[in-house]
């Protein structure tokens, strides 16, 4: 198999074919992965994450190679199907016995290995697969592709779950626990660390470690910016200060307000095991290690969406651990991504 680009863009959701209200639901369904097994597939969980119009993403994009069988999840009726794209794709929906569906978007629209979008419908569904068909939990019913607006990007399914309220439930713990991982869910999960934070930083890990000490008894502001439940993305004195004043509480030293290393190591040890995706601008989400096809030069994608260079591989062990190369993202143009290129991790 082809290693998979996981390049990530915005996907507009078929919202007056499948989704006419927009709202959230958790809840794990027993299903049958829909990726047939021996294929490649990669998937993260983008449920929730910002999209053009104001909209959020009410699916799980799973990249996978043109032609991937596509399985239907559970035991059902094929409610909806668009095998004749007007722009918006080919697509397929089922329905179970207790009325939640499951949308399949992206079904191919090309002759294999081309892009041609000749629409020949054995390379979309198999011929047996018709509007109204019984279907059974692991059967074929639908080949991935790049039909609709994931044209010119990677090949993958766009995966949908509603319940019979015609709510949108997030679909990555579902499919987290078809594949023998489930996840944990939390209220509230726990923000990972990964650089250096100093005098003058600003980002999203700015205000995480704000919240960090104000909820430990380390209060940046007693009122105002930096007070409880008014943290911000700046890294000024007073934050500094508080942090001096954990790092002694905690032995560390120097205590001198700067957090590195060992700040990091501890904090991130003494929080939950389950991290949080910090960012997302739709095709790139922050913790990412990122490279350009052709160019050896690695990036690490931070909390702010800026891709700042990993110099060396000892600095890449020292922050992402020994396995840091396993997971490293190619794009074709990193510099067409739009995204500022800034510091260094050392």
């Amino acid at each position: 198999m082809k290693k998979i680009q996981a390049i990530l863009l915005p996907i507009i959701i078929y919202s007056l074919i499948f989704s006419p209200f927009k709202a959230s639901a958790e809840a794990v369904r027993d299903i049958i992965f829909p990726i047939e097994q021996g294929w490649d597939y990669n998937f993260t969980d983008t449920y929730g994450a910002a999209r053009s119009g104001g909209r959020s993403h009410e699916g799980t994009d799973i990249m996978v190679e043109q032609m991937t069988p596509l399985l239907a999840a559970v035991d059902g009726r094929v409610s909806s199907l668009v095998d004749n794209d007007k722009g918006w794709g080919l697509a397929i929906s089922i329905d179970d016995s207790e009325g939640y569906s499951y949308n399949y978007l992206h079904i191919n629209n090309d002759s294999p290995g081309t892009d041609d979008n000749k629409q020949i419908r054995i390379y979309a569904f198999p011929k047996d697969i018709v509007k109204g068909a019984q279907v059974s939990a692991g059967q074929v019913i639908a080949f991935a592709g790049d039909s609709g607006n994931a044209e010119n990007v990677a090949h993958h399914l766009h995966f949908e779950m509603w319940t019979p309220e015609e709510k949108s439930i997030n679909a990555y713990p579902s499919l987290m626990a078809a594949i023998g991982k489930p996840v944990v869910i939390s209220p509230e999960a726990a923000y990972i660390f990964t650089r250096d934070l100093e005098l003058e930083s600003e980002g999203e890990d700015v205000r995480q470690l704000q919240k960090y000490l104000n909820q430990h008894g380390f209060i940046i502001s007693a009122s105002g910016a930096g007070s409880p439940g008014s943290e911000t993305d700046y890294f000024g004195p007073a934050t500094q200060a508080a942090l001096i004043k954990f790092q002694k509480a905690k032995s560390i030293s120097p205590a001198a307000g700067y957090f590195g290393p060992l700040t990091r190591k501890l904090i991130n040890n003494s929080s939950s095991s389950v991290p949080v995706v910090p960012t997302s601008n739709g095709i790139v989400t922050a913790g990412w290690l990122v490279k350009d096809k052709i160019l050896p030069k690695v990036f690490y994608v931070a909390p702010n969406l800026e891709l700042q260079w990993i110099v060396s591989e000892e600095a890449a062990v020292r922050h992402f651990g020994q396995n840091w190369y396993l997971d490293i993202k190619e794009f074709n143009d990193l510099k067409a991504l739009g995204l500022s290129f800034g510091g260094h991790l050392l």
